[in-house]
């Protein structure tokens, strides 16, 4: 429920998972909530030009996946109607890691896998049936509506019909990669925001295929063969979909050349360890081969700037973006959606919200994530990273390499990965100790093959 009176208009630029976690949260403390998208929308589920990474094999991790249902309530059992599987992490899971596979262990961890269109569409169907909401499609957002250089008060946008303008109290910049923040904050005056970035360069192939009639169903729900640095350059992630499919994402790093058609596609997949190549030459392709190679991790630190227009916030990869393979992105938009809605909640009622305060605790939000997808990211760097990186990166190597063996070491990693644990969990005494003396297989547990 809302915490105060509705009241005022807020505008979000972008229909992604971000901006409509945030739309569905304004529309509790906003009169009114419009929210504008560049493409044209579809009504069913299908990749759109603005999202091309929709594509490629999406995750949502657990704690995303809480914080949505939170937001969106029955959001899972919706999606699982529309042919989305339920599974649990540690049974569904066929980890192909450097030193084994371990064997299937019951974690309580409810994962539900499908294709980003899916859930863009349950969750659109879900923001526009809000009586407060109004979704705008192909209309671009050319700059702000400003009162002053430190107020802004709307946004510019351009579509079929020409130019027009959109008056807010509020303006949420979840555009995305493509954000034109920072130019329009240029253009008030105001300072750069400093802008890092970490690009391990690694590239994707993706395609999905179903499965013929009477063709058993692999042991497991999800296949994971992750890429390592320097000499792990080939790997995949596999999930199981809505309408009967299994999507399929090869990854390839340090200047591995990623497969354009079917007959690449079963090559490169034949040179993993896992079972991935065996499984697809049994089944029937639905789509082409797709690649994608925009996998950089790039962070804007709008929280270190001394100044801040009133009535702007910018939230997603806007703000910060993570290699895709971590699957992180989404949950990362939920949780700053819950953010959004708890400062809203305690605003004063009349005040204005606190944008520059909003952009400070949203970067201590991002900060863990950041860490666990630019690490291991740093490593692929030449002539070779630096002395912190290669120490972070060795314990994570002991860390993954005792998973196989220790099923206490498996449940946490997990843990930690799919965010219900905290970075703290890394310093209990028990697994400092498992990971310092390193992967002990027993003869009485050895490590599954995939």
């Amino acid at each position: 429920m809302p915490g105060g009176t509705r009241g005022g208009r807020a505008v979000v630029i972008g229909a992604g998972v971000a901006g409509l976690a945030a739309a569905r949260v304004l529309a509790d403390h906003f009169e009114a909530v419009t929210v504008l998208e560049r493409d044209t929308l579809e009504s069913g589920a299908a990749v759109r030009p603005g999202v091309p990474q929709g594509h490629h094999v999406h995750g949502l991790l657990a704690l995303g996946a809480e914080v949505l249902e939170g937001c969106f309530p029955g959001l899972r059992a919706e999606l699982e109607q529309a042919g989305a599987p339920v599974w649990d992490w540690g049974e569904g899971l066929c980890a192909v890691l450097p030193k084994g596979t371990p064997a299937p262990l019951p974690m309580g961890m409810p994962i539900q896998t499908f294709s980003r269109p899916l859930l863009e569409r349950v969750l659109r169907g879900r923001v526009t049936a809000l009586g407060s909401v109004t979704l705008r499609d192909g209309l671009a957002v050319t700059g702000l509506r400003t009162a002053a250089p430190g107020k802004a008060t709307g946004v510019l946008v351009k579509g079929s019909d020409g130019e027009d303008e959109v008056v807010a109290d509020l303006v949420v910049d979840a555009s995305g990669r493509s954000s034109h923040l920072p130019q329009w904050l240029a253009g008030l005056g105001l300072p750069s925001p400093r802008i890092t970035t970490v690009d391990a360069q690694i590239g994707y192939a993706s395609r999905t295929y179903t499965y013929p009639a009477g063709q058993p169903r692999p042991s497991w729900m999800g296949l994971l063969e992750p890429l390592r640095a320097p000499d792990v350059r080939k790997g995949c992630y596999a999930i199981r979909i809505e309408n009967n499919a299994l999507h399929v994402t090869l990854h390839g790093g340090g200047g591995t050349q990623l497969p354009r058609d079917d007959e690449a596609f079963l090559a490169f997949a034949k040179t993993l360890r896992g079972p991935i190549a065996d499984t697809i030459a049994c089944l029937t392709p639905t789509s082409p081969v797709r690649r994608y190679a925009r996998t950089l991790n790039r962070k804007t630190a709008y929280h270190r700037l001394p100044r801040w227009p009133e009535g702007l916030i910018a939230l997603g990869d806007s703000v910060c973006t993570f290699n895709p393979a971590y699957g992180q992105g989404m949950t990362v938009a939920a949780l700053e959606a819950r953010l959004l809605e708890q400062m809203l909640r305690s605003r004063r009622d009349g005040t204005p919200f606190d944008g520059h305060g909003f952009q400070k605790r949203l970067a201590r939000v991002t900060a863990f994530s950041w860490l666990m997808a630019t690490v291991p990211d740093r490593a692929w760097k030449r002539p070779g990273p630096a002395l912190p990186v290669k120490a972070g990166n060795c314990f994570l190597d002991r860390l993954i390499d005792t998973v196989p063996y220790d099923p206490r070491t498996y449940t946490t990693f997990s843990q930690l990965f799919h965010m219900t644990a905290g970075p703290l969990a890394l310093a209990d005494p028990r697994l400092l100790s498992r990971v310092l003396i390193g992967p002990r297989p027993s003869p009485n547990r050895p490590a599954a093959t995939a």
